[in-house]
């Protein structure tokens, strides 16, 4: 007499648990860019990863703790960028120009900065600027009040304002340029 055996999906292995959290932040980078914070479900992530919702966990204690991992990890790279050597002015267009190749190369980076202007409440800080310490807005301040300082820079705004409104507009190009050029395609991403 012959018996079916009932197979199941092979379970997978992992090697160490720094592959499982590598592989489960960008996996949450593209859901939370995708729906937003409030949307994301974790069992999504861990789906997409191969694990179950609850190795999610055993990694993160909670859904902020990895939204705030997921931060971290996709604007680290243009924090970690920030131009250190010549006059003020040449550092801020440095800068400017590093945010906005940053940007163009990640997509999911303007999503998330849209996502979190959209849900910052009055008197909070975004959990972007939370996530990285303030360090980006200290530098700009700190490099803008050195060109003041030296004559190199006459703002008719304060700094602060500079810097929305410099993120705002780019974040807005990446985000808004396919639909806002349906008659002549534009790729956002050239440089030109």
């Amino acid at each position: 007499m012959h018996r079916e055996v009932a197979t199941t999906a092979p379970v997978r292995r992992r090697s160490t648990g720094i592959r499982t959290r590598a592989e489960i932040i960008p996996a949450a980078e593209r859901h939370f860019a995708t729906s937003g914070f409030r949307d994301t479900c974790l069992g999504d992530i861990a789906a997409d990863v191969g694990i179950r919702r609850a190795s999610i966990a055993y990694h993160f204690s909670s859904k902020l703790a990895l939204y705030t991992a997921v931060l971290e990890t996709v604007f680290a790279g243009w924090v970690d960028n920030l131009p250190t050597g010549g006059s003020a002015a040449h550092r801020l267009e440095g800068a400017m120009t590093g945010w906005i190749d940053f940007i163009a190369q990640r997509a999911s980076a303007a999503r998330l900065i849209l996502r979190e202007s959209m849900n910052v409440q009055p008197g909070t800080f975004a959990a972007f600027l939370r996530s990285q310490g303030g360090a980006p807005v200290e530098w700009f301040e700190a490099v803008i009040a050195e060109g003041v300082a030296t004559g190199e820079f006459h703002p008719k705004i304060e700094s602060q304002r500079f810097l929305s409104l410099m993120g705002v507009i780019t974040v807005a190009h990446f985000a808004a340029i396919p639909w806002l050029s349906r008659r002549v395609p534009v790729d956002p991403c050239d440089r030109e």
